[in-house]
């Protein structure tokens, strides 16, 4: 699904996305996230090598709301858990926002 800029495809299994932003006319940041829609979470894995930039600095109210309508998820209540792993997928080593929609 492609989006002003935001393009979200499934990855390898269920709940799990590739997401492609664009930056600029040629750049393309890439990253790869999953969906708890129990928990009402997003799980980024940001790999800043291969993306240039950090999911971090992305992630907006009307980012997350073009995140939620890409993948047609419509979540219970008006807040969602968002968690960024880096690329190793340290689970011990988050950082963990909360994000109005």
């Amino acid at each position: 699904m492609n989006d002003d800029g935001l393009t979200v495809f499934p990855a390898d299994y269920n709940s799990s996305y590739h997401l492609i932003l664009k930056r600029g006319t040629e750049h393309y940041a890439y990253y790869y996230f999953k969906v708890d829609k129990l928990d009402q979470r997003v799980i980024f894995y940001d790999d800043v090598d291969r993306s240039g930039i950090s999911i971090k600095t992305q992630i907006t109210r009307l980012f997350m709301r073009e995140l939620v309508k890409a993948i047609d998820w419509h979540p219970v209540g008006n807040s969602i858990i968002v968690e960024i792993y880096n690329v190793e997928r340290q689970t011990s080593k988050a950082t963990r926002l909360a994000c109005d929609i």
